[in-house]
């Protein structure tokens, strides 16, 4: 299984792949329309069939990215903020950007398997 952790922003979106192990595949970032989430999906199936998008569960920001994920058929869960401060502690670098972040969410949904869907 592939996490694929999503730390959103109003003008991108960056995006770490991750194993099943918690190590780091693939980083990018896109834009946030809709053709630019397709290109993630399209980047994302170079990591398998297996996989899974997880969102930190600030609502309005990612709302048109788990929309176009799910047209898309993809799965998605969404990792409660509180998840993520543990997460970032376990990180080997310090402080605060959006790699960094992706990176906590995806191991995040890795840690928690009985995280909410996205809809």
């Amino acid at each position: 299984m592939v996490a694929l952790g999503i730390d959103a922003h109003k003008h991108n979106h960056t995006v770490v792949a991750v194993d099943d192990l918690g190590r780091k595949l693939g980083e990018r970032t896109s834009g946030t329309t809709t053709p630019d989430h397709l290109q993630l999906v399209i980047w994302a199936e170079w990591f398998g069939a297996d996989r899974r998008w997880a969102v930190e569960d600030c609502r309005h920001l990612p709302r048109l990215l788990e929309r176009d994920l799910l047209t898309a058929g993809e799965q998605i869960v969404r990792v409660p903020p509180k998840l993520m401060a543990h997460a970032r502690d376990g990180a080997r670098s310090y402080g605060k950007s959006d790699p960094i972040d992706a990176l906590a969410v995806a191991r995040a949904a890795l840690r928690e398997p009985d995280l909410p869907a996205g809809a």
